[in-house]
């Protein structure tokens, strides 16, 4: 059986420059985690700007911020990192860090994303 693959934040951003129905997507079920390609979507619109559009720390504006970004790809930080974990990092934000809470996202946008996190350090080692 053929492994299935998230597409990658290019498919989705070549998606949404295509002119189909650009800013419309549909709603996530409340009880079921966003779609990976909603997930990549919002992770393009508000996590790329400071994590890079590939998750490697190296968004633009990484060189204005009090603590670097994480290389999601990395293995040490990576390390023990759950589900959960990094649902309440994205819902509530991290302390002193710059890391703002997106708690506005909503729980199917944020288990999504942190689904999304998790598979950019597998998919682009």
């Amino acid at each position: 059986m053929p492994m299935l693959r998230r597409p990658t934040t290019t498919a989705i951003a070549l998606l949404v420059l295509s002119g189909c129905e650009p800013g419309v997507t549909p709603a996530p079920s409340a009880a079921n985690a966003a779609s990976p390609a909603q997930s990549a979507a919002l992770f393009l619109e508000h996590c790329a700007i400071c994590h890079g559009e590939i998750g490697d720390g190296h968004g633009p504006r990484r060189g204005s911020l009090f603590r670097k970004p994480p290389d999601f790809r990395d293995l040490g930080w990576r390390a023990g990192k759950t589900l959960p974990e990094l649902r309440a990092i994205i819902r509530d934000g991290r302390r002193g860090t710059d890391m703002p809470p997106w708690r506005t996202l909503g729980e199917p946008a944020i288990a999504g994303l942190a689904e999304h996190v998790l598979w950019l350090g597998e998919a682009l080692r």
